[in-house]
């Protein structure tokens, strides 16, 4: 399992660096760093009261070939760490990801907002759950290796040529347990389960 999560990880910085090589000069690049607030709907807890951190690196290119187009597409490459405190148990889930958002932005104010919509699919690297401090396996192998559909939507500003802030929303629209036949649904009855959910605050360093 830990080698098709590897060969995953490759193959999505090897997406990612040849869709920026395609843009043919009409991207820019950036570098992001910042903290997740999360839960998980499903796991009878709630608000977003477990940290985590995202960083990654990012690009945009125009959708035609007019470089200074407010169309662009977003492509990234992140580690996101994700999870929920379930007080009623004293328990903790931990889920790391990297992730590969995929997103249409459209920019204004001479470019200073930028605002993007899409999908960010992600292949989990590390898992952690506990209760009462003591490490459950069992509980651990329901999380899915791969959450494939999580909505994203983001809203950032440059405040400078190269420093600007952004705030983020995600939620998973498949279930990222296996076996599950309680819990919430999303999009059709049957996609019962858990689903991650999380608010992002970044700051951006733009190339």
């Amino acid at each position: 399992m830990k080698k098709i999560q590897l060969a995953t990880v490759i193959l999505l910085v090897l997406v990612f660096y040849s869709t920026a090589a395609e843009a043919q000069g009409r991207f820019d690049a950036y570098l992001f760093g910042g903290l997740n607030m999360c839960q998980i709907d499903g796991d009878d807890a709630g608000h977003y009261n477990h940290p985590g951190l995202r960083a990654g690196v990012g690009t945009s290119f125009a959708l035609s070939d007019d470089s200074d187009s407010p169309w662009r597409m977003v492509v990234e490459l992140a580690y996101s760490q994700k999870g929920s405190y379930i007080n009623s148990t004293n328990g903790e889930i931990s889920l790391q990801y990297v992730e590969l958002p995929l997103l249409l932005s459209y920019n204004s104010m001479e470019g200073h907002l930028r605002i993007a919509a899409g999908v960010a699919p992600a292949v989990k690297v590390g898992t952690y759950v506990a209760f009462h401090k003591e490490e459950s396996p069992n509980h651990e192998a329901l999380y899915r290796s791969f959450d494939a559909l999580p909505a994203t939507v983001s809203i950032s500003y440059m405040l400078s040529r190269h420093i600007g802030i952004e705030g983020r929303w995600q939620t998973s629209l498949l279930s990222i347990t296996d076996g599950t036949s309680s819990g919430i649904y999303r999009i059709f009855r049957s996609n019962k389960g858990t689903f991650n959910r999380l608010l992002t605050a970044s700051l951006i360093y733009r190339f």
